[in-house]
């Protein structure tokens, strides 16, 4: 099986489905994580932006990623890219791995880049071609800090693998915020506790199945 992480920023993979690729893996299957925008200057400096390249490399080792694609779109600027343009670079990386399954932003999360690569993920999976299951996945101190629900219809058992997920998410030292922040590593950690008690095991990643097909 071909699975396909379509993500805007650096560390929301790793935030959102680190869990679920560490056990896709497990299964024997190929992930590919695509990444859609990257940090600039002067709003960010040369050693952030390098620092964020050499931390990815050592997440995509740790959770066993095949592949990566950078799209390279400036972040927290994706409403200035005209939709057209946006969406073939999309389609493209999921034409790329050719995908079975997409997991990307929930559509309302705070953070108005998800919003629009969910929008571009929903153009690139229409399905006239091939029939591509879509996961949302929750991106936390977003996705909780809108209006709109995240209501899981899909929970994934990562008991076995949160502390790997943890050690992945402290790779991107720049995003690790001090508890009780929820991007703290307890706090990514007490979440997919919640997570998991709701289907009554340890730990869990929840989504919500967004497209599917038999």
């Amino acid at each position: 099986m071909n699975v396909l992480v379509i993500a805007a920023h650096p560390d929301d993979e790793i935030l959102g489905v680190g869990g679920t690729i560490l056990k896709h893996k497990k299964r024997g299957d190929s992930v590919s994580v695509c990444i859609v925008t990257k940090a600039y200057t002067p709003e960010w400096t040369e050693e952030y932006i390098k620092e964020k390249v050499i931390e990815a490399k050592k997440v995509d080792k740790l959770l066993g990623v095949d592949k990566r694609i950078n799209c390279g779109f400036p972040t927290v600027k994706l409403n200035t890219i005209p939709s057209g343009e946006f969406n073939k670079k999309i389609y493209k990386a999921i034409e790329e791995t050719k995908p079975d399954i997409i997991y990307t932003h929930f559509k309302h999360d705070v953070n108005l880049d998800h919003g629009i690569v969910f929008n571009a993920v929903m153009v690139g999976t229409r399905p006239i071609n091939r029939k591509i299951e879509v996961r949302c996945f929750e991106t936390i101190s977003s996705t909780e800090w809108n209006y709109e629900a995240f209501i899981p219809n899909l929970y994934v058992d990562i008991t076995e693998f949160i502390d790997k997920k943890i050690e992945g998410f402290k790779l991107y030292k720049s995003e690790v915020k001090k508890y009780p922040h929820p991007r703290s590593p307890e706090g990514v950690k007490t979440w997919a506790n919640k997570r998991g008690m709701e289907i009554c095991t340890e730990y869990a990643e929840a989504f919500m199945v967004i497209r599917s097909f038999e």
